[in-house]
């Protein structure tokens, strides 16, 4: 198993020091903390808005996901991120408006506890083969499921979820070659998202 995940994309033998992965967990606890204030504060914007949904997470965390050393990593720091994200968010709902959703905070929790799987599976997007087309389309079909009613509404964070699609399908891919593979992973990952209606699922 551990030799088909390395032909997928191999991880470096150069293990940091704990006092730099401390400093890197830390990081991205801070940074989920801050855009989780940040999404709060400026809720009710433009800003806001697009803080709201679900696709700016979407982004970011892929972002720290296959930035990450290794895929152990990239649990590790996607469920971090995202907790800080989710705890900062409700906590200043509650201690300003005195409003706390306990239903969507534990729908969002659950959803932050199954979060390293994601991160696992998407730090192999920057690999090679068909695998790797997989993990690096399952953020972009997300992403194109939430964005393509841009078309027709032209909502600001619906502009941002396509435009944000565009942009993992042109950064994730190691090269050309596997952003061809993940076209017809794409295709077959956008009609089976839409057509189940996942994202009716998630909490709003």
């Amino acid at each position: 198993m551990k030799e088909k995940l390395v032909y997928i994309r191999a991880q470096s033998n150069k293990v940091p020091p704990l006092y730099q992965r401390v400093v890197r967990v830390l990081g991205v606890f801070m940074l989920g903390a801050l855009l989780g204030f940040l999404a709060k504060y400026t809720d009710g914007s433009v800003v806001g808005l697009i803080g709201t949904y679900l696709g700016f997470w979407i982004v970011v965390t892929t972002f720290i996901a296959v930035r990450s050393r290794s895929p152990k990593a990239a649990a590790l720091h996607t469920f971090v991120f995202l907790f800080a994200m989710l705890i900062v968010y409700y906590v200043y709902s509650a201690v300003l408006f005195g409003f706390f959703p306990r239903n969507y905070f534990i729908a969002w929790g659950s959803i932050v506890l199954l979060s390293p799987i994601a991160g696992y599976v998407v730090w192999y997007a920057k690999g090679n083969g068909w695998r790797a087309a997989l993990c690096a389309s399952l953020p972009i079909g997300l992403l194109m499921v939430e964005g393509y009613s841009f078309i027709y509404t032209f909502s600001i964070s619906r502009g941002f979820d396509l435009f944000s699609a565009v942009l993992l399908f042109c950064i994730l891919p190691a090269n050309s070659f596997q952003r061809l593979r993940m076209l017809p992973i794409l295709a077959v990952l956008f009609f089976l998202i839409e057509r189940i209606g996942f994202l009716y699922y998630l909490p709003g």
